[in-house]
C-alpha cells in the first residue's frame, strides 16, 4: 500500500469555490459568535469594570469563598453588590436600588422633617433600614429557617439586631423583643421577580421562591458558596457538546490545509484539549483549600489557550482556502477589523464604559 505524499494530498484547495465559500462564511460566523459569547461572559461573570473575569472572578464562581458552607440564599444577600445582578454573583440589590419602591421612598425620605431634603441623608436612612430587612433574612436563615416562622410570619430577633432600623411594617415588638416579618419581606423583595405568576424578570421566573417548599432548597445552609453543582452539571454538559463540535469542525477545516504536519498535528486539537483541561479545572476547584482555589484561579488561562487556539484555527484557515487574490481581500478586510478595533480603542468607548459600570455599581452599593 502506497501512502500519499504530501504534495499530494487533499487540500482546502482543492474544493470549489462554493465549497470554500462556505467553510470562509462558517469560520467568520464562529468568530463572531465567539466574540458574542464573551460579551455574554463579561456580563454574567465579570466584576463590574472588568472587560472579562479575573482570577478572583474565578475563585469565586467556581470555588466559592472560604469557611463554613453557605446557602444559595446566604451567599447572594452576603456578596458585594458589585458582583453583579445574576445568580452567580449579588442580590443584595433586591433590598436597595433594584427594590420596586427604592426611588420613591428616596423621594419621600428627603422630603421627611430632619432630613432637610438632603437625598444623601435620606439615602443613608433607607439604606439602613433596608439593610435591616436583609439582616432579619440572614438571621432567619442562620437560625435554621425554619418553616413554623415563615408560616406565621413571625421570627424572634436575635438580640444584636435590638436596634438596627428595619423598615416600617416588616417588624413589630412583642414581649419577648422584636419580630421580623420574615414572609413579607421576601414576598416584597424576591418573589415579585422569583415568581411562576409574571415574573418581572422572566428568567429570575425559572427560580420561583414563592413557597417554602420552593424556598428551603436555597435557604438550607450546606450548600457550597460557589456555582451549583446542577448548574455546574448543565454547563458543562453544553460546553462539552456544543463547543466540542464547534471547535472539532474549525479544527478539521485547518487538518486539510497545506500548513506543514507538525504546526496542524499541534494546533487542529488544541482547543479542544484546551477545553477539557478547562472543564476539568472547573470541578477541580470545588476541592477544599488550598488546592480548590489554586485550580480556579487558571481557568483564566485555559480559556486564553481555547481563544487563542480558535483564533488560530479561523485566520489560518481563512488565508489557507483561497489563492493570492483571496488573500489579498482577506488582508485588506483583516486590516480594516484591525483599523476599527484601534479607533474603538482610541476612542475610548469600552473603557468608558467599563468605567461608569464599576462606578455606577459602587455608587449604588455606597452606604
Amino acid at each position: 500500500m502506497q501512502i500519499a505524499s504530501s504534495a499530494n494530498r487533499f487540500v482546502l484547495r482543492d474544493l470549489p469555490l462554493a465549497a470554500r465559500l462556505t467553510l470562509a462564511l462558517f469560520l467568520v460566523s464562529t468568530g463572531i459568535g465567539y466574540l458574542s459569547a464573551l460579551v455574554q461572559v463579561h456580563f454574567q461573570h465579570a466584576s463590574p469594570g472588568n472587560a472579562l473575569p479575573t482570577g478572583d472572578d474565578s475563585v469565586r464562581i467556581f470555588h466559592g469563598q472560604s469557611g463554613k458552607p453557605v446557602c444559595q440564599i446566604e451567599r447572594l444577600l452576603t456578596a458585594d453588590e458589585k458582583a453583579g445582578w445574576n445568580g452567580t454573583g449579588s442580590m443584595a440589590a433586591a433590598f436597595t436600588t433594584k427594590s420596586a419602591d427604592w426611588k420613591k421612598q428616596l423621594r419621600q425620605y428627603a422630603k421627611q422633617a430632619g432630613n432637610d431634603g438632603d437625598p444623601e441623608q435620606a439615602e443613608s436612612t433607607l439604606r439602613h433600614e433596608r439593610d435591616g430587612e436583609r439582616l432579619a433574612v440572614l438571621a432567619w436563615i442562620d437560625a435554621g429557617a425554619t418553616k413554623s416562622d415563615y408560616d406565621k410570619d413571625a421570627f424572634s430577633l436575635p438580640e444584636v439586631m435590638k436596634s438596627q432600623p428595619i423598615t416600617a411594617g416588616y417588624v413589630t415588638d412583642a414581649d419577648g423583643g422584636r419580630v421580623a416579618k420574615i414572609k413579607t419581606i421576601l414576598t416584597d423583595r424576591c418573589v415579585r421577580c422569583h415568581t411562576t405568576t409574571d415574573p418581572e424578570d422572566a428568567k429570575a421566573g425559572e427560580y420561583p421562591l414563592e413557597t417554602y417548599e420552593q424556598l428551603k432548597p436555597r435557604v438550607c445552609a450546606t450548600a457550597s458558596s460557589a456555582m451549583s453543582l446542577t448548574k455546574l452539571a448543565q454547563t458543562t454538559h453544553v460546553h462539552l457538546l456544543g463547543f466540542s463540535m464547534l471547535y472539532g469542525l474549525t479544527g478539521l477545516i485547518l487538518a486539510f490545509s497545506s500548513y506543514p504536519a507538525g504546526l496542524r498535528v499541534i494546533l487542529c486539537p488544541l482547543p479542544l484539549l484546551a477545553q477539557i483541561v478547562d472543564i476539568a479545572l472547573w470541578w477541580l476547584a470545588r476541592l477544599p483549600d488550598p488546592h480548590g482555589s489554586e485550580f480556579a484561579r487558571l481557568i483564566s488561562v485555559t480559556q486564553g489557550v481555547v481563544a487563542v487556539g480558535l483564533l488560530l484555527h479561523i485566520v489560518l484557515g481563512l488565508f489557507d482556502l483561497f489563492g493570492p487574490k483571496g488573500k489579498f481581500v482577506l488582508t485588506i478586510l483583516f486590516g480594516a477589523a484591525a483599523a476599527g478595533a484601534v479607533l474603538v480603542h482610541q476612542s475610548g468607548t469600552i473603557e468608558r464604559y467599563l468605567s461608569q459600570e464599576k462606578a455606577g455599581v459602587e455608587s449604588a452599593a455606597k452606604p
